[in-house]
């Protein structure tokens, strides 16, 4: 009997596997050949056989025990390919010693009938079983009977009798094995001898007849002694039984760690869940030897086994038919197939892990935006694309402008859920088509194919309406705007050099005043070009303290005497004297405004003894800071150095009004440490950052200096001065120090003297910014005419 799909012999009596597949003509014409001939030997049995006597009755005894037998054979497996050597043909032989040959043929019929009807397999193969053994009984009986040379047996034993039963045996499994052989290579339309020839046929032969004389024996100790001492075989016919399902099982065992095995190294190998899908199916009908293996989604009926199967996406069973065979039960069945789908879980939890593993690495981790690597590989294919098809495609830069003082006021955490809100944002205002993915901090990338540039001009509109209704952070409302540069493909362009383009764009957009878009052209490249210079060259001077200081006096507006200076940071590099406003924007926007502001405390307070020395007492000297100082650890301790090292001189560290830390936790520690070593804080710009005073109330401030801006009018427009008015009667209310600067004309002067009342002012009209000779001049001035005032006060 074959449990593989294919019909194999089981010596003893044949068996056919149950199989689906589509019969070939000749191999039903052969087999119902076989069936008719063993219809043709029962019918003549039975004719010899006459009226059954009452000795045919006991003889009924033998049915279930050829029942039992055959349900433990030996089996033999090789490459998917099984013998079963079954012991059941042991009792034909004893029928046959013992009995007259058709009634032997008789009784071992109906065995055979009672075996095939308990196999579950379909009719047809039943019958082609049925047919084979009976027909084999009918030849080996001819055997017996012509070789032994009588019809009844003699009442004694004889070696004659014996070489009849070997060659009677010997003719049983021929038959048997060679018409299964023919059933099945007309069938599979395979040569015959390859069936014939499998390994394990030599050890089928040696084994067979030796079991077959069993029954020999037995129908010798029937004649010679007591009918009881039959019983005596059965310790050892037990024995073997249970040898025999032993050794099957193990081997099975073994084949089926085998097949694991082979199948768990396959499933690593496999890329794809749907070829690990095929794989399980194909390894399961292996393992359990069955053809009817599927995956579905309906659990296994009564009738079946299955395990559940979980791929990640979805729950699905793989099943098979439930079936009782001498190598398996039901339940091993059941644990085979549960071993099976553990070795696909583990494949499938492999590729899962490898597809998140691919998707991480493609993917930002905040927004799950693809990456710059995933952008810059659609990108070169959008390119080889519109190569092809000759259509447009553009990329665009997206930098938000202003977003650092996010996470500086209120944290990473408010920070990434801006960013996560722009994403969505951004993703809302393209196509479905286009590519959204974020490159880093706060820059994101849109690729748009297959667009015209109107679409772009559309597309780039829709992002700065988005972004116009601000975004909501800790209960404020904080603005959000883009600067955005677009770069249009062209054909020599490879995925880095458009992305480049769009990135020197965008910083166009920002110098333009941010908030808006830019188109890429070629003079932008060497803008960009020389922006990078200028950045190193920053980097060097920095590096070398090759940066000097300018003073700029604050004075008492009542009596025109300085009380402070301001530090002005200059520079000039080749020659060429650069802006402030240039070098320190490039110092913010590089990280090098830290550097920058160390460099400019250390000169402040080395030149700090010569102004004291000048001015003969104690001088204010201001210092601007940015906001990113504030958030350094060691600033503090900076500041503690450098106050130290001034003397007498009181240092003053000038924050602009933009920059002020609000929420930031850390900023206003550091503030609040500073103050307590007696260095004072001043507002710069007041007036148009936050147009609130609420924070002044908080915040440790000892001075506010007015933008320029409100003192430009004072002496032409009344709403100026009133307005300047107004901030210095908060400030002095606050017990504050105001500075109004600006002041660059006598009526600004004689206004604020007037109408205003600031106590201090800063400005041209009063003092420029000055080298520290130039400073300690006119300090040195100003202590002679004080001198010389104070000695005509003292003679009159």
């Amino acid at each position: 009997m074959a449990d593989t799909g294919c019909r194999m012999p089981e010596i003893g009596q044949t068996q056919v596997a149950d199989t689906q597949t589509t019969v070939p003509r000749a191999s039903e014409v052969f087999d119902l050949a076989v069936i008719a001939s063993g219809v043709v030997v029962a019918v003549i049995a039975i004719v010899r056989m006459g009226v059954p006597e009452t000795d045919f009755l006991v003889g009924l005894g033998a049915v279930p025990l050829i029942m039992l037998i055959a349900r433990f054979p030996l089996v033999l497996d090789q490459r998917g390919k099984g013998i079963e050597v079954g012991f059941d043909s042991a009792i034909l032989m004893f029928l046959l010693c013992g009995r007259q040959p058709a009634e032997a043929v008789v009784l071992w019929g109906l065995g055979v009938v009672g075996t095939q009807l308990i196999s579950g397999k379909r009719g047809w193969l039943q019958l082609f079983n049925c047919g084979l053994s009976i027909t084999g009984a009918g030849l080996a009986a001819v055997v017996l009977v012509r070789a032994r040379g009588e019809l009844i047996p003699p009442s004694d034993t004889t070696l004659r009798e014996l070489g009849a039963v070997v060659l009677a045996a010997a003719v049983y499994f021929a038959l048997d094995f060679l018409v299964s052989g023919i059933s099945v290579a007309l069938e599979a339309g395979s040569p015959l001898m390859e069936h014939l020839t499998q390994p394990g046929t030599v050890l089928a032969i040696s084994c067979f007849v030796p079991f077959d004389s069993l029954g020999y024996l037995g129908a010798m100790m029937h004649r010679e002694l007591p009918s009881w001492s039959l019983l005596l075989l059965a310790v050892p016919l037990l024995t073997l039984l249970v040898a025999t399902r032993s050794i099957t099982r193990a081997s099975e065992n073994s084949r089926r760690l085998t097949v694991l095995f082979e199948a768990a190294v396959r499933a690593q190998t496999l890329s794809d869940a749907r070829q690990v899908m095929d794989a399980l199916v194909d390894d399961a009908k292996r393992l359990l030897r069955l053809d009817k293996v599927k995956v579905r989604a309906a659990p296994p009926s009564a009738h079946e086994i299955g395990a559940r199967l979980s791929d990640g996406q979805q729950n699905r069973w793989i099943v098979a038919p439930r079936r009782h065979r001498a190598r398996s039960t039901d339940e091993a069945d059941q644990r085979a197939l549960e071993a099976m789908v553990a070795v696909s879980s583990d494949a499938f939890a492999r590729l899962r892990l490898t597809d998140d593993m691919t998707h991480l690495a493609r993917h930002d981790l905040l927004t799950d935006l693809p990456n710059r690597g995933l952008l810059l590989d659609r990108v070169e294919h959008a390119v080889h694309l519109s190569r092809r098809r000759n259509t447009e495609l553009a990329l665009l830069f997206i930098d938000l402008d202003g977003f650092k003082p996010v996470n500086d006021r209120f944290g990473h955490a408010a920070g990434d859920e801006v960013l996560i809100d722009v994403a969505a944002r951004l993703t809302d205002c393209v196509r479905d088509s286009d590519t959204v993915a974020r490159l880093g901090g706060d820059e994101f990338a849109i690729l748009l194919e297959d667009v015209r540039s109107t679409e772009v001009d559309a597309a780039c509109l829709r992002i700065l309406n988005a972004l116009s209704s601000g975004a909501q952070v800790a209960g404020h409302t904080l603005t959000l705007s883009a600067s955005i540069g677009v770069a249009f493909g062209e054909p020599e362009d490879t995925s880095e050099s458009l992305l480049r383009n769009a990135d020197l764009a965008m910083y166009e957009a920002k110098a333009r005043g941010k908030n808006q878009f830019v188109t890429y052209e070629g003079a932008l490249g060497q803008t960009r070009l020389e922006r990078l210079e200028l950045v190193e060259a920053l980097r060097n001077a920095v590096g070398e303290g090759q940066l000097s200081l300018v003073y700029q006096p604050i004075v008492r507006v009542s009596t025109g005497r300085i009380t402070g200076v301001e530090a002005l940071a200059r520079w000039t590099s080749n020659g060429q004297s650069i802006s402030p406003d240039v070098f320190i924007k490039i110092a913010e926007e590089s990280g090098l405004v830290v550097a920058l502001g160390e460099l400019v405390l250390r000169q402040a307070a080395d030149d700090s003894s010569r102004m004291v020395e000048a001015a003969g007492g104690t001088l204010n000297v201001s210092v601007n800071i940015s906001a990113q100082q504030l958030r350094e650890p060691s600033f503090v301790e900076t500041v503690r150095r450098t106050s130290e090292h001034m003397g007498d001189a009181q240092l003053v560290l000038e924050i602009t009004e933009r920059d002020v830390v609000g929420d930031d936790a850390v900023s206003k520690e550091a503030m609040n440490d500073i103050v307590a070593l007696g260095v004072p804080f001043a507002i710069d710009d007041f007036g148009v950052g936050f147009s609130s005073i609420g924070y002044l109330q908080d915040m440790p401030v000892k001075t506010i200096k007015t933008d320029l801006s409100f003192s430009e009018a004072i002496d032409r427009d009344e709403r100026s001065c009133a307005l300047l008015y107004s901030i210095t009667m908060m400030g002095q209310a606050l017990g504050l120090d105001v500075v109004i600067e600006g002041i660059e004309r006598t009526t600004q002067l004689d206004h604020l003297r007037e109408h205003v009342g600031a106590p201090f002012g800063q400005g041209y009209l009063m003092h420029r910014p000055m080298t520290l000779d130039a400073l300690v001049r006119v300090l040195l001035e100003g202590r002679t005419e004080r001198a010389t005032a104070h000695d005509v006060a003292a003679s009159g």
